[in-house]
């Protein structure tokens, strides 16, 4: 079976329960059909990243004001939420893995998303509602966008908490790089 076939090519470094289950989910074409799913898949995504992810948002939102994190990838969602860069088919991924992370403040959004993206429009009420409204000490406004066309809109709970943020947040990006996205290669944190 294919589980079989990645425990005996050293796919099984995270445990077969874990694995087994996001294999199960994007399937045999390398696609995640229910929504249930693509939530599950997304919040498999923010899990790799948000310790790097959350403290950018609070350290970027300090410097800019209330906005939203814009995390994009050049890969599919289904890609993306896989625990280790190896391939249901047991092929090892094409490409390097990785996320770009942006904080925007809604005038930015407006600038530099929806001018040339209409669905990405379509998404602004949404996120407007989100920015204006969110916690920031306790969550952030995400906006999710992947090679296969998935989007979402959604609001994140901090986690490290906004203490451990902002000291990380400092740490990580406080070195004159306050402009600029950051790129996150999933299979290097």
């Amino acid at each position: 079976t294919k589980c079989k076939t990645r425990r005996k090519s050293g796919g099984d470094k995270m445990g077969h329960k874990h694995t087994c289950a996001a294999y199960k989910r994007v399937g045999e074409d390398m696609m995640i059909m229910f929504s249930d799913d693509k939530d599950a898949a997304r919040q498999d995504v923010l899990s790799k990243i948000r310790f790097y992810a959350f403290p950018y948002a609070v350290y970027k939102a300090s410097k800019a004001g209330r906005g939203l994190l814009f995390v994009q990838s050049d890969s599919s969602l289904a890609v993306m939420s896989l625990p280790i860069p190896l391939l249901s088919n047991g092929r090892s991924c094409p490409q390097q893995r990785s996320v770009f992370l942006h904080w925007l403040t809604m005038e930015e959004y407006d600038k530099e998303v929806c001018r040339d993206d209409f669905e990405m429009a379509a998404m602004r009420n949404e996120l407007k509602s989100a920015v204006e409204t969110y916690d920031d000490k306790v969550e952030v406004p995400v906006l999710m966008r992947f090679r296969c066309g998935q989007v979402a809109v959604g609001v994140a709970p901090l986690v490290p908490d906004y203490k451990l943020c902002q000291i990380l947040g400092k740490e990580y990006y406080g070195h004159g790089q306050d402009s600029g996205a950051v790129q996150l290669n999933i299979d290097d944190v």
